[in-house]
């Protein structure tokens, strides 16, 4: 193990930067991306998106276990390729592992966005697919999240993004869809600077 971690953030950081190190594409989702994006909040557990091929992920799944996350690395392989994740911890932490599964995850890949933390720098998900995931999840909790951050970042997210991916997703007649119109009509977006 390279290093040790007693939060969600800081578990973020030792593996950003193993997984950095060894050129692995990735960006971290959830409530640690999320604090970012909307309002901060606690969380007991850390999202990480592994922009490889659950076929190919062998080498970022033995460098998270080098850092300590407790993973049975071939029952994580199958459960990549049948479900699109996995799912190791780190001590006390949940480590959720989604893999490049669906078209989706390639335009996330190459939307990412640095950030300090705790004086490193990491990749997360941009606001929009952080959104978008978020609404597949679609639980109670993501769309207070939506709602968030929605209300603040305004104008400088990408509505239409937003929604075109949903409807790939999930298509148009689905109530993920249906609610994130209304979300959009509850918050509209100021208007942009000029």
């Amino acid at each position: 193990m390279t290093g040790s971690a007693s939060t969600p953030a800081e578990l973020a950081v030792l593996l950003a930067r193993s997984l950095t190190a060894e050129n692995i594409p990735h960006a971290i989702g959830g409530a640690v991306a999320y604090t970012f994006w909307g309002v901060p909040r606690a969380t007991g557990d850390l999202d990480l998106n592994l922009f490889v091929k659950a076929e190919r992920a062998a080498t970022a799944l033995e460098v998270l276990t080098r850092n300590g996350v407790s993973l049975d690395v071939e029952a994580a392989l199958r459960s990549g390729l049948e479900r699109g994740d996995a799912r190791g911890r780190y001590g006390d932490i949940p480590v959720d592992i989604f893999f490049l599964s669906i078209p989706l995850h390639e335009s996330a890949a190459r939307r990412t966005v640095e950030v300090p933390l705790l004086g490193s720098t990491i990749r997360i998900l941009a606001a929009e697919d952080l959104t978008i995931l978020k609404l597949l999840f679609f639980r109670t909790k993501d769309i207070l999240d939506i709602e968030r951050i929605l209300a603040v970042q305004g104008a400088e997210l990408d509505r239409q993004y937003v929604r075109r991916w949903l409807v790939e997703c999930v298509g148009e007649e689905d109530a993920r869809v249906a609610r994130w119109d209304t979300l959009c009509r509850a918050l509209p977006a100021p208007p942009e600077k000029l």
